[in-house]
């Protein structure tokens, strides 16, 4: 039987969405971009979804575009697809997702995997994780996620480094710089992922998804939506059942259970 080459897995109200294209280093042709996309829109409406691990098999996280597919002679096609709508980049969803996405960075985040990984809430590496925002070697510009998100995280000049030389970082100076914000063996990689995101799942997934909302309204510099967004919601959570449920049981000193309402 031949594995799809994306892996979508929902354990313990966890999306597990792996690339498994390791002989080309989780690059992406048109079934990886069709089969990501969709796994992450499956993930935003699944009601047994509460977070979201996105990472790759092999030695690879994402090296961006398959060059052979894609770039060269082919790369006409790719943004007659992509202009036309023809072609849903896996952006799309990770921008709208109200689940928290977690980047388990195993290998090479390259292009636009380096992209990718910058659109999940917080990035754990492996110590064979590198970074590279490598557009301008291949006579390309970076995307806008990357001009608008990684100065925010590393700083501008750090940036201007990245985006302007398309050097490699390796794990350690993305952690330096703030990139990441754990760096372990590549043996644990997949257990600190789960371990964070099943620290999310234990709470209230309304209130989770909400904060989600906020940390995107501030990411697009949406300030005076912010404020109204934490005012309703905040109304809103106050009058969940889940809310009554976590008072029951702080008072029973018990673990809360919660349903979603």
């Amino acid at each position: 039987m031949i594995e799809p080459v994306v892996i979508y897995e929902v354990s313990d109200h966890i999306a597990t969405i792996t690339i498994n294209r390791p002989e080309a280093y989780n690059s992406l042709n048109y079934e990886a971009y069709r089969l990501l996309t969709e796994s992450l829109n499956q993930a935003n409406i699944d009601p047994d979804v509460r977070a979201i691990v996105f990472t790759g098999r092999g030695r690879g996280f994402c090296t961006g575009d398959d060059v052979k597919e894609l770039l060269g002679q082919g790369a006409a096609e790719l943004s007659r697809r992509i202009t036309s709508g023809e072609l849903e980049l896996p952006s799309g969803p990770m921008h709208r997702s109200d689940r928290p996405i977690i980047a388990a960075v195993n290998g090479p985040a390259v292009g636009y995997g380096m992209e990718l990984s910058l659109l999940a809430d917080i990035r754990i590496a492996s110590t064979d994780a590198k970074f590279s925002e490598m557009f301008v070697k291949r006579a390309i510009m970076a995307g806008p996620d990357s001009f608008e998100i990684l100065p925010r995280l590393i700083g501008p000049a750090a940036a201007a480094e990245m985006l302007l030389t398309g050097d490699l970082i390796d794990a350690q100076q993305a952690l330096d710089w703030g990139l990441v914000t754990k760096v372990v063996a590549p043996d644990q990689l997949a257990d600190e992922a789960r371990d964070l995101a099943a620290r999310m799942t234990a709470n209230a997934p309304l209130a989770v998804q909400a904060g989600k909302q906020a940390l995107r309204l501030v990411r697009g510099g949406k300030g005076e939506e912010l404020r109204s967004h934490a005012s309703r919601r905040l109304g809103e959570l106050l009058a969940s059942r889940d809310h009554q449920e976590s008072v029951a049981a702080f008072l029973e000193k018990r673990d809360p259970s919660y349903e979603g309402r």
